[in-house]
């Protein structure tokens, strides 16, 4: 009897509750996302919104590749800028295949630029004057782009992979 107890109090619990966007899709919890404070340097939050990604502004597609994602996905996004004008932007496209996802940004960005793939795993893409770093989990891509130049930009990448995955 005691078991069943137990099983109906977990079960109870479960479940979390979801934020929904105007089309109805539920969407990503905004605590993927980083704050600028967990940025080192002069960074402050530019803009922050979200969506889908069919409805994502074009300049925040990694390499201006829709293919990357499924239209309704639902999407998270982040620009911070830095005290020398330099933006960044941190990307969530969440209730995906991650790994199919991740698969995607390394096929359609080699096929407009370079990709490199490092551990992480992480996959480094070069478009257009912008550096794209793509990470995942198992229902999330996040890409960190910013431009070449930004020395700091794999630093950011890695913190921002390691918050999505609760490595902190």
């Amino acid at each position: 009897m005691s078991l069943i107890a137990v099983l109906i109090a977990v079960g109870g619990c479960a479940a979390e509750p979801t934020v929904s966007l105007p089309s109805g899709g539920p969407t990503p919890s905004p605590d993927v996302l980083l704050e600028p404070g967990q940025l080192t340097g002069s960074w402050t939050e530019a803009k922050t919104g979200d969506g889908s990604w069919a409805s994502l502004e074009d300049d925040l597609v990694p390499c201006s590749r829709r293919a990357i994602a499924p239209g309704h996905a639902p999407v998270r996004f982040r620009v911070f800028r830095a005290a020398d004008g330099a933006s960044v932007s941190q990307l969530v496209v969440s209730e995906v295949d991650g790994m199919d996802s991740f698969k995607r940004f390394y096929a359609e960005c080699l096929a407009v630029g370079e990709v490199e793939s490092k551990t992480g795993p992480s996959h480094v893409a070069r478009y257009a004057e912008e550096l794209e770093i793509a990470a995942f989990t198992e229902d999330r891509l996040m890409v960190i782009s910013g431009p070449v130049s930004r020395d700091d930009l794999r630093r950011i990448a890695d913190i921002a992979r390691r918050h999505l995955t609760g490595g902190s």
